[in-house]
């Protein structure tokens, strides 16, 4: 770059003394030419693309867990060393190339094809999960997102075709219930087309064992699966946000879209601002640091655990690394004092993204369940999650569940600008306005011969609503975005 702007200053050089040529549109190129100028831009911007790929990368972790880039293989027919786990992986790769980004750590943890969480397992199964999710606490938490999805439809002149598209859906539990409940409002005289954004084979599967009791699970071109649900609506599944322009039918179709912990296990970078700059935080190897700098559990009976003896920890970059670019540029941290903390998912930007561009002819709407805090900006929230209880992100690689706190006020701040945003609110608050209360007491009725049956209900209404340690009510928030101009929606303060 520097010999690039060393012979277009020569070519100038003869100019400096003249007066600076001013084009046609009226731009002042100062000492330089219009062609001069121009190439000159050229070359910052394709620095600049350069630098945007190597930051956020080209394929991001939702989308395709079979084809997800994997760090170099060792070559085994040379003498390597046999890699039998994720650990050993990451020893050998940070011995010969140095500490690794986080980003790339938790990409590899989380979707590597050989020993990810993701691609290996299922996270959500009864007997050896190591979490669960408020849809399959009750079905009750789903209900309620079909009420918000009800009320919406019916503010936007009850179209008579849309498109319900989710993110990450799990097992499908939380769809079965949204849409037996819409469907049951609706009188199924509403053409929907389900779009589920899945590319774990384990998990679509389980998925059309719950939706799609009778039809068959057809595979199609592009590697989609396509079925029909037992409410006879039209069910797509496939591999990335990418797919969905090949199966909508018009855009003319709105598209309601939910994602529930979705934005919570997309990958971070962390940095720390020093007098001289931000410096980012790397993963590096060594087995006698148990004092890592990732988030660790606080309740005595995890931390006592032997698990906390991590293999890895958090090391700062000695001098700035391509992505120290990313807090610098963005004016949220400016003043932020040195010793400061934060953590960045580009990867959520670039997803939050697509769901505003899915927002069409000033109807559908975005719903956003995740864990995080409303106006805070996120700083050590990274975490492990195995067998129900936190520990170390940095034990057993691949086999722990990799949380963060979703920064929903960054969330907003983009939104803003495209859409109408409502929330963050508490996920108690949503709940108890869509009407979780009168439900409860519905089942609670409906079981009053049975004690277990009432207790169970009561139990996980408390659970999904309450505002203590124990509970979901806080922790969680809703976030929602509808087209401008749009009114406030059930939920969010709104009424139909």
């Amino acid at each position: 770059m520097f010999k690039h702007f060393q012979r277009v200053r020569h070519f100038s050089r003869s100019r400096l003394l003249c007066k600076p040529p001013i084009d046609s549109n009226g731009l002042y190129y100062g000492k330089f030419t219009k062609e001069e100028y121009d190439q000159a831009a050229k070359y910052v911007k394709d620095q600049y693309d350069n630098l945007a790929n190597l930051i956020k990368g080209t394929t991001h972790i939702r989308e395709n867990l079979d084809k997800m880039p994997a760090f170099p293989s060792i070559d085994r027919t040379k003498g390597g060393i046999k890699v039998e786990n994720l650990s050993q992986f990451f020893e050998q790769t940070i011995k010969t190339t140095g500490p690794i980004t986080l980003l790339a750590y938790m990409r590899q943890c989380l979707t590597h094809p050989d020993f990810g969480y993701y691609t290996t397992r299922n996270p959500l199964d009864f007997k050896t999960g190591d979490f669960i999710t408020s849809p399959e606490i009750s079905s009750m938490f789903g209900e309620m997102l079909g009420i918000w999805l009800y009320s919406t439809w019916l503010n936007q002149d009850k179209p008579s075709s849309i498109n319900i598209i989710e993110f990450g859906p799990g097992k499908g539990t939380l769809m079965h219930d949204v849409i037996q409940i819409f469907n049951k409002f609706v009188m199924n005289k509403v053409k929907i087309n389900i779009i589920m954004i899945e590319s774990s084979s384990v998990l679509r599967y389980e998925q059309y064992k719950l939706l799609c009791t009778q039809h068959p699970f057809n595979s199609t071109e592009h590697g989609f699966n396509k079925s029909i649900t037992k409410w006879n609506n039209e069910i797509w599944w496939c591999n990335t946000e990418k797919d969905i322009d090949l199966i909508n039918e018009s855009i003319e179709v709105p598209n309601y879209i939910l994602a529930h912990e979705f934005f919570d296990a997309l990958p971070i970078k962390s940095f720390i601002k020093q007098k001289n700059g931000w410096r980012e935080l790397l993963v590096e190897h060594s087995p006698s640091v148990n004092n890592t700098q990732g988030k660790l559990p606080s309740n005595e009976e995890t931390s006592n655990n032997d698990l906390l003896n991590a293999d890895f920890h958090l090391t700062l970059a000695p001098n700035e690394t391509p992505s120290s670019m990313i807090p610098k540029l963005n004016p949220r941290y400016e003043n932020l004092p040195v010793g400061s903390r934060v953590e960045i998912c580009p990867d959520s930007e670039f997803y939050l993204m697509k769901m505003i561009q899915l927002l069409n002819n000033n109807k559908g709407a975005v719903l956003i369940i995740d864990y995080g805090l409303s106006n805070q900006i996120p700083e050590n929230s990274l975490r492990g999650i195995y067998k129900h209880k936190f520990v170390s992100p940095f034990i057993k690689p691949g086999e722990v569940d990799l949380s963060i706190d979703v920064d929903f006020q960054n969330l907003k701040n983009i939104a803003k600008n495209y859409t109408n945003v409502y929330g963050p609110v508490d996920q108690g608050d949503y709940l108890h306005e869509c009407g979780i209360g009168h439900r409860a007491q519905q089942l609670l009725d409906k079981n009053s011969d049975n004690y277990s049956e009432q207790e169970k209900i009561f139990n996980s209404y408390k659970r999904l609503t309450d505002k203590d340690d124990k509970s979901m009510g806080k922790i969680y928030k809703f976030l929602c975005l509808l087209p401008k101009d749009s009114k406030p929606p059930v939920g969010f303060g709104g009424s139909v």
